[in-house]
């Protein structure tokens, strides 16, 4: 039980929900206004769907764009 409780904790820390910058709370309102654009008045839904899922990617769990390190870790 214990080694659950501690992946969530570090799962729940490597996310951007601790570290949340101005910046990254605009990006995910612009990727949610991209999303309602393209699902609720199909405006270029093949287009705005897959910007939208990567900027929220990018903004919430911000260590996908980290280059690899040593021992290749990160990226």
């Amino acid at each position: 039980m214990e080694y659950i409780i501690n992946t969530v904790d570090n799962l729940l820390h490597q996310t951007a929900f601790f570290n949340l910058t101005w910046g990254n709370a605009a990006m995910i309102l612009v990727a949610c206004f991209f999303l309602y654009l393209a699902i609720r008045h199909e405006f270029e839904p093949l287009l705005l769907v897959p910007i939208a899922f990567g900027m929220l990617l990018v903004n919430i769990y911000p260590d996908i764009m980290r280059p690899f390190g040593e021992g290749g870790h990160g990226g």
